[in-house]
């Protein structure tokens, strides 16, 4: 069973401390114990696994910090990376 850690209890996402296969449960610390979830794709350790199910455009927290948004729908156990989120931080200024 792999494992990950929530950081902040503002979360909804958590840190791989270990690879996480696809179909594998990864037991969450969380600040109010442990919680469950399954793996729905492979992830590497250090990166991030939603905890949620995220609309687009939802903020992903990490750190108790919006780090970026959903670029579309991320299901509860999905990788969270740069093909599903978006960064507005430091674009506000600029024109589209």
């Amino acid at each position: 069973m792999a494992k990950a850690l929530k950081i902040n209890p503002r979360d909804n996402c958590a840190v791989l401390l270990a690879d996480a296969k696809a179909g594998e449960t990864v037991e969450v610390r969380t600040e109010t114990g442990p919680l469950s979830i399954v793996a729905r794709e492979t992830i590497a350790m250090g990166h991030k696994i939603a905890l949620i199910r995220f609309e687009a455009d939802q903020a992903i927290i990490k750190y108790g910090e919006e780090i970026g948004q959903a670029l579309k729908g991320i299901e509860s156990g999905d990788w969270i990376h740069l093909h599903n989120v978006t960064c507005r931080r430091g674009h506000e200024n600029q024109e589209q």
